[in-house]
């Protein structure tokens, strides 16, 4: 459980630099736009490096508490989500 906590916070904090970066570039005069640019596509490497790591296995078990069953819904929804919607362009 705790290195799933570790994971989804190293992801978050990537995602959060990536968004940061890119709200920075939006605001940005002309002078700072290209050392933004260059920032964000290193931060945008690390964060596709980061979500390319590969998880440890989950149990297939749900466990019988609440908190259990709504996680398990909540990762099926996920991955249902990540199917259809994932590998389109649109």
């Amino acid at each position: 459980m705790r290195r799933e906590r570790e994971e989804n916070l190293r992801l978050a904090a990537a995602v959060a630099e990536v968004e940061g970066l890119y709200s920075a570039l939006l605001r940005a005069g002309s002078s700072d736009r290209r050392r933004l640019r260059a920032e964000l596509a290193r931060a945008a490497r690390r964060l596709a490096a980061t979500a390319a790591m590969p998880s440890q296995p989950r149990s297939a078990t749900v466990r019988r508490t609440r908190r259990g069953r709504r996680r398990a819904l909540a990762q099926r929804g996920v991955a249902w989500i990540t199917a259809r919607y994932g590998g389109s362009t649109s």
